[in-house]
């Protein structure tokens, strides 16, 4: 799936996740009792990306305009985040984007800075045979019932925790 609907899925897990997240002593961003929430947001993050490249889909939106839009909506949305959240929607995205790093990264640093590393598939749904990408435009309607459902549930999550994941007015 396109980067920025990973990017959508990693805030909605965070949000989730931050109703679960201890309430740090003062204006600490970081509390140790949270590592184990931590920790299973960065799991969740890798296994919902597999989840999302599992299920048969196309690319929308064209690969660097997405990896742009990506990059920008994870740092733009930390603004708005609670500081004692945005360690776990960090490693929310780190996770939802770790699997890209691993499989793809190489071959994407070879093409553009002509290296020569490794390029080996850990990931078994960026695997030819458990991989749901569809490059030559077939199956639109099931594509686009796969982005509106990981929208809708992503933004339902995001709506659902908003009070306890965003900050409100008066703090911004």
């Amino acid at each position: 799936m396109n980067v920025t609907f990973h990017t959508l899925t990693s805030l909605a897990i965070a949000a989730a996740l931050s109703t679960k997240q201890t309430k740090p002593i003062a204006n600490e961003s970081f509390v140790f009792s949270d590592v184990p929430l931590l920790s299973i947001g960065f799991v969740t993050g890798v296994m919902i990306h597999g989840l999302l490249d599992f299920v048969p889909h196309s690319y929308p939106i064209k690969s660097i305009v997405d990896v742009v839009l990506s990059l920008g909506l994870s740092p733009a949305v930390m603004i708005f985040i609670q500081q004692r959240h945005r360690l776990l929607a960090a490693l929310c995205f780190l996770g939802v984007i770790f699997p890209d790093l691993v499989d793809l990264g190489p071959a994407i640093l070879n093409s553009h800075l002509g290296w020569h590393l490794p390029v080996v598939k850990i990931f078994p749904w960026h695997w030819p045979q458990y991989s749901g990408s569809i490059y030559n435009g077939s199956r639109p309607l099931s594509s686009l019932a796969a982005y509106s459902l990981v929208a809708g549930v992503s933004l339902s999550l995001l709506y659902l925790c908003r009070k306890n994941f965003f900050r409100s007015y008066q703090e911004r």
